[in-house]
Parts: C-alpha cells; sequence; structure tokens
C-alpha cells in the first residue's frame, strides 16, 4: 500500500433546481476535500463565449442541451466536484451517466425559498417569463416556473445517491452536512 498517495476521492456531483446552491456550496465542497471544482455552465460560457442567456437566445435550448450531454463526456475519471445546470440530468441518460460518474447529491430546496433567492436575479433563461398578464408579478410568474420546473423534475433528481434539504441553511451548513453524510456511508 503507498501511504504517500491520498486516497481517490469520488467525484461529488450537485443537481438542483436553479437557486439551490449547486455552485456555492460545490465550491466550498471542493475546497474542503481539496478537489478541483467544476460549474457546467461556467465551462460551457468559457467554451463557447458567450453567456447560457445568450446561447438560449441565439442558438435555443436544444443546442444549449446539446452543448451540456458534450461537456459531460469530458468527464470520465479523476476525483473532483461537478456543479450541473438544472436541467442538465433531465437531459435522456444523463443521470445515468452522473450516478457513474460519482457521488450525486440534490440539493432540495423549497420553492418559496427559492423564489426569495432568485427574485432578483435575471440571467436565468428557463426563469424568464415568456409572457405575462399585467396583473401577474414577477415574483408570481417565478413561483409559477419553479414549481413546473419542479414538477418535471423530481423524479429524476431523486433518483441521486444522497438527498440534502437546504432550506433555513447556509451554503457553509449545506457543504458541512454533506461531507458528514458522504463520510457517514462511506
Amino acid at each position: 500500500m503507498d501511504h504517500g498517495r491520498p486516497a481517490q476521492v469520488e467525484p461529488v456531483v450537485l443537481i438542483g433546481l436553479p437557486g439551490a446552491g449547486k455552485t456555492s456550496v460545490g465550491e466550498i465542497l471542493a475546497r474542503s476535500l481539496k478537489l478541483s471544482f467544476f460549474d457546467s455552465d461556467r465551462l460551457i460560457e468559457a467554451n463557447e463565449k458567450r453567456t447560457v442567456s445568450t446561447i438560449f437566445k441565439e442558438d435555443g435550448e436544444k443546442r444549449f442541451r446539446q452543448l451540456e450531454c458534450d461537456l459531460l463526456d469530458n468527464f470520465k475519471t479523476g476525483s473532483f466536484v461537478l456543479s450541473c445546470g438544472g436541467g442538465l440530468p433531465m437531459t435522456p441518460g444523463n443521470m445515468d451517466a452522473l450516478l457513474k460518474l460519482g457521488r450525486v447529491v440534490y440539493l432540495k430546496t423549497a420553492v418559496d425559498e427559492l423564489v426569495k433567492r432568485l427574485a432578483s436575479t435575471h440571467d436565468r433563461p428557463l426563469l424568464k417569463a415568456n409572457s405575462k398578464s399585467e396583473s401577474e408579478s414577477d415574483e408570481h410568474v417565478l413561483r409559477k416556473r419553479l414549481c413546473v420546473l419542479e414538477s418535471e423534475r423530481s423524479k429524476v433528481y431523486e433518483r441521486a445517491q444522497l438527498t440534502v434539504q437546504t432550506d433555513g441553511l447556509s451554503t457553509d451548513e449545506v457543504a458541512q452536512e454533506i461531507l458528514v453524510r458522504m463520510k457517514n456511508r462511506a
């Protein structure tokens, strides 16, 4: 046995709805585990030299989902923390690939909490209202959209090996909860 090398740490893959804290928690986990951190949306933006919103606007969601699949193909081995865009696990075959890749952690967050976190953001294309009546507030539209996404995605997300409820927790507390639960499952 080689005592000079640290044990290989299983990759950690974070999934969840927009606003669940995947990127913030992922960065903390990566520092704690001394691993590289990757965010699928940031990697796509860097590769494409455009924002996710611009890709959606110019090329459509279908093209963006293909870029996610292409990116996922690059993650085969190694130890890292990967924060996935909320829709990445939804493309057929992607959740299976994520489960083979490493420990998939679903950051589960109540819609009310997500609305609070996301009310002031403008860079999430699937949360923008395509059309809203004058009587609907932005918050109401956001809540409706998040409810639809939760309904569409929850069955896939729940396939994760670990689910952490994030409501009322700081990103540090969520990361600590993941570390404790991963250690207990090892």
